[in-house]
This record gives C-alpha cells, sequence and structure tokens, in this order.
C-alpha cells in the first residue's frame, strides 16, 4: 500500500502539559486505521496536527512525499485531508443539494446550476447508498443522517485521507452499521481512512491496523486480527497491577439533596436511579458521549426529561429553565466556561455579582456598597484578594478564570453543585486550587456532582464514583471499592444495563 501521510517524531506540549510525544506514524491508501486510548491519550491532537489545526513543537511530517514542519489547514485541504470532527457543525437551513456544493457551487455567465447541482448530488447519494433527497433540509435530518451526508461532501472532494473522530457516537445500531458501511465502500475505492472510536467492538470490526496512544505517546501500531479487545484494554491502561489513590473524606450526612427515579432523556439517558447526600461528592465517569453533560444539563434545567422523576430535599422538582434549577439551589459550572460560564469581554466585579443582584439592589438601583462587599468577599473567600474588581475576564489565566466561574456560580451557596471538566484547559497549579475548592464546599455541606475525563481527578475528589456508558448507569463504586482498572473495563466494555445505585 502507498502511504499518504507519515508523521516522525512529532511532538506537542499545552502549557505543562504533554499533549503528544514522539510520535512516528503512517496511513495508507485503501486503509481504516483507528485510532484509540483513554480520554486525553492524544487522539485529537495528532489528527489536528496532520489536518493543519495545530502545529507540532518538533518534529515533521511527509505528505504526498514532502516533507515538512508543519501544514495549515488549507494546505492539507489542497493535499486532500479532510476531517470530520465529533463536534459536527453544518448549515442547519440548506438542503443537502446546497451544503454539497457550499463555496464550489458550478456556474455559467455567473449564474448557479442549480439542476447540475441536484443531478450530481443525486448521483453522489446514490453511489453512496444513502437514502436522501438532494432537497431534504439537513435541519430535518437526526443527528447520524447529518453526520453522512457530511461524510458525503467530504467524499464529493474526493479526498486522500479522510479522518473521522467519533463517527458513530450514539447513533442507533441500525444508523452505525450503515455509516460503517459507508466507510468499509470508501476504504474499498482506495480511500485513506483514520478512524477515532472509544467502541471497540467497532474498531475491531472495522479496521485494517489499530494505533494504541496512552499519555501523548504510542504503545503500539497492530494489524487488527493479529490483536484482541483485551489486549487492546491492556494497552489503554498500561497497567495489570492497580494503583493506589489517597482521599480527604467529607463525611456527607444522611441528608438527601438530589434523587433521581428512572430519570430519561430520549435514546442518550436511560432509567437512571441514584441519590446524592448532603456535602458528598459523587463522580461521573465514563466516556465522551457517555451521557455524562447530557445529564448535568438535564439536572439544571438546560433539558427536560422525557421520563422519570427528580427530586430535591425531597420534594418533586421539573425544571423548565436554568432559572427554575437555580431558584431550588442547584448551580452548574460548565466544561466550556466561555460560553456558559463567564461573561468574557466583562469585569471580574459584574461576573462576581451578576447572580447576586437581588441581594445587591433593589429594582433598578445598586447598593454600591453591598456590590463592593460581595466581590471584595468572593475574591477572599477564593484566595484571590489580590484580583482587581475590574479586570477584563479576557485579560486573566485559564485557572484564575476557572476559579472566577466558581466563584460565580456560588456567590450564594448552593445546594447541590454540577462541575463539568474543571480543570479543562488549566495547569497543575490551577488544578490543584479547583480541587480546593471542590472539597472546601463539600466540608461546608455542599452536595457535589464531578465529571472528568481524568479517573485519576475521580478517585481523588470523590466518596462514591458511578459510571455511565451509553446513557445508563453501569456500576457504581464507593471509596474502599475504587481501581482505575476496573472504572475503566466498566466504561469500555461494559454491556450498558440501568442500575440503581
Amino acid at each position: 500500500m502507498q502511504s499518504i501521510v507519515e508523521l516522525f517524531h512529532v511532538s506537542k506540549n499545552f502549557s505543562e502539559r504533554v499533549a503528544l510525544n514522539d510520535i512516528s506514524m503512517t496511513f495508507r491508501t485503501g486503509e481504516i486505521h483507528s485510532l484509540v486510548g483513554e480520554n486525553g491519550a492524544g487522539k485529537t491532537t495528532l489528527v489536528h496536527i496532520v489536518c493543519g489545526l495545530l502545529k507540532p513543537d518538533a518534529g515533521r511530517l511527509r505528505i504526498a512525499h514532502r516533507e515538512l514542519s508543519s501544514v495549515n489547514f488549507a494546505a492539507a485541504a489542497r493535499e486532500g485531508i479532510t476531517i470530520i470532527q465529533q463536534d459536527l457543525k453544518v448549515p442547519l437551513r440548506a438542503s443537502i443539494a446546497e451544503y454539497l456544493f457550499l463555496g464550489r457551487e458550478p456556474t455559467r455567465f455567473g449564474l448557479v446550476r442549480y439542476g447540475d447541482i441536484l443531478e450530481q448530488t443525486r448521483a453522489l447519494l446514490e453511489s453512496l447508498d444513502l437514502p436522501f433527497a438532494p432537497d431534504d433540509v439537513i435541519g430535518d435530518l437526526n443527528p447520524a443522517h447529518r453526520r453522512m451526508v457530511a461524510i458525503a461532501r467530504a467524499v464529493a472532494l474526493d479526498p486522500t485521507l479522510l479522518i473521522l473522530d467519533e463517527a458513530t457516537n450514539q447513533f442507533s445500531a441500525a444508523d452505525e452499521e450503515r455509516i460503517l458501511r459507508l466507510l468499509r465502500r470508501l476504504r474499498d475505492q482506495g480511500k485513506s481512512l483514520v478512524h477515532i472510536s472509544h467502541k471497540l467492538d467497532e474498531v475491531m470490526s472495522i479496521s485494517d491496523r489499530i494505533s494504541v496512544l496512552r499519555n501523548g505517546a504510542l504503545v503500539t501500531t497492530q494489524d487488527s486480527s493479529a490483536i484482541s479487545r483485551d489486549e487492546l484494554i491492556t494497552y489503554m491502561i498500561g497497567r495489570r497491577e492497580p494503583r493506589v489513590y489517597y482521599w480527604k473524606p467529607h463525611y456527607p450526612s444522611r441528608n438527601t439533596v438530589l434523587k433521581l427515579d428512572r430519570l430519561s432523556f430520549g435514546t442518550k439517558l436511560r432509567d437512571l436511579s441514584f441519590e446524592i447526600h448532603r456535602g458528598e461528592v459523587v463522580g461521573l465517569a465514563g466516556l465522551i458521549g457517555a451521557g455524562r453533560t447530557t445529564l448535568a444539563k438535564l439536572l439544571f434545567g438546560m433539558l427536560s426529561p422525557t421520563s422519570g422523576r427528580m427530586y430535591v430535599n425531597g420534594s418533586p422538582v421539573a425544571f423548565d429553565s436554568p432559572r427554575d434549577a437555580a431558584a431550588q439551589g442547584i448551580a452548574f459550572v460548565s466544561d466550556d466556561r466561555h460560553r456558559f460560564g463567564l461573561f468574557n469581554h466583562q469585569s471580574v466585579g459584574f461576573n462576581l455579582t451578576i447572580n447576586a443582584l437581588q441581594d445587591i439592589g433593589r429594582g433598578v438601583m445598586i447598593n454600591r456598597r453591598r456590590e463592593r462587599k460581595v466581590v471584595s468577599d468572593s475574591l477572599e473567600k477564593y484566595r484571590m484578594s489580590w484580583l482587581g474588581p475590574d479586570r477584563e475576564i479576557t485579560t486573566l489565566s485559564g485557572g484564575i478564570q476557572q476559579k472566577i466561574a466558581f466563584a460565580k456560580t456560588t456567590t450564594r451557596m448552593p445546594e447541590l453543585l454540577i462541575v463539568d471538566e474543571p480543570t479543562k484547559e488549566i495547569d497543575i497549579t490551577g488544578q490543584r486550587d479547583i480541587f480546593a475548592i471542590i472539597n472546601n464546599l463539600a466540608r461546608h455541606g455542599v452536595a457535589i456532582i464531578l465529571i472528568s475525563s481524568v479517573l485519576g481527578e475521580l478517585i481523588n475528589n470523590c466518596d462514591r464514583i458511578l459510571v455511565i456508558k451509553d446513557g445508563a448507569i453501569v456500576k457504581g463504586f464507593r471509596k474502599a471499592e475504587f481501581n482505575e482498572e476496573m472504572i475503566l473495563h466498566y466504561a469500555i466494555d461494559a454491556r450498558a444495563e440501568a442500575v440503581s445505585v
């Protein structure tokens, strides 16, 4: 087989974190090459370097027999390298035909030849065995079908290398099989495909070769026929002996703050039943797309359950909005602080008082003395007294921004705090500060749900850990049972069955 892209000793760091360390790898024509590894292993960073979204700090690439230190996105596209990312963005109001030819519409005398677009779209959909019409509106399709259309657009560009990041995440069995048939068809046509997935059954069935990444390093590359599922998991984990962790006890009370009774959200969350007590930190473990963030949004009123019941302090509740959830004492620190956590172009003081307006003013009038006290108390509480209240959020480091997000969310002490990926894009010192905040809130009686892709963070800071897979809780662990290998096993390999814990 001919090599399409080769990487030689590629490395990439983000602040103090090593994302990729001395990676050498080859992608070939007529092959599906799967990348597997735990969350944060470096898979997405690697493919972002290949397609020009990131530049490596060291190493080189060979594309189309040309040696390069890096490639930008436009240059990669000219070489036929196309990526379909997990967070797919498509024009929902456009028809399939309009989307497939967006930016490259055939024209004559300055006029778009729409008839040609429809004809070529129909022929492409038929050749790929996709059950759509050219004038179908993308917004009317389900997520799986939108991804199929995105793959069709990529095929229309005649790529030499097609990268798919979690292509079948949360799809039905029928939609998943249709996408896999499409990928095999492209492979048989001589295309080179890079496939990232946490679904090991899918990886084993579709791959020609498999590369395992762990902590930014390449562990092994093998033909799929030469490696078993159990061997894959062992390579991903990297250890046979259990790690030993230590945690700070929180001594939670027996008072139940949150209770879920068979709570469901379509096919994304199924029959979730569990309780969280005052002063308890409960971790949610699982792979990307397992349903952890969906659950967080459901609990905070950003989504509405399709069935089941939720109780706060013993009373049934139903939230139509985050405002309703906040009124019941529920707070949420999102994994995307830029979109949902902070007002980025406002001051520190503005962010710290936005949730305390009813305490510092009456009507449209603000009591400036109370406002200054809320700001100074929050900054002192989170050890940021040195920080001026007039500083704009965008001028602060990621770690300080995250601490401001915590302070903003807890200006009024919540009953339940939901924290999603609190150390995302934060250095080691900032991470230590964030978990000091979380543990301090628990000691003051706040019930906390902690979502993290880093198992060590959950093991070090939680009283219990619930493992979510395919929208269901498949296992619960108490402190004495914490074991990274077993948690990862259930997150990857357990057959999803709803359980109450």
